[in-house]
């Protein structure tokens, strides 16, 4: 499944110091993924300190990108 990045996604990779590299690996292989409104998706993956959160959706095939940010309160499920 090919990765689109929206217009949006582009600027904010350069000012929050993101790779497009990293936003693949958040979407493909995900540690964390839920729903979200409007058929989107967030996915969570860990980077060090901190988590890459990812929203996006699939669209004719692809996955659309909506936007990106470096996540410092998200905080795993537990599993109790």
């Amino acid at each position: 499944m090919r990765v689109v990045f929206s217009k949006h996604s582009l600027l904010k990779l350069g000012q929050r110091n993101i790779s497009e590299q990293k936003v693949i690996d958040t979407v493909r292989n995900p540690d964390y993924i839920f729903p979200s409104y409007a058929d989107r998706r967030i996915a969570y993956k860990n980077f060090g300190k901190l988590y890459l959160k990812v929203i996006f959706k699939r669209e004719k095939g692809n996955t659309v990108i909506i936007t990106q940010h470096w996540d410092e309160a998200f905080k795993p499920p537990t599993n109790t």
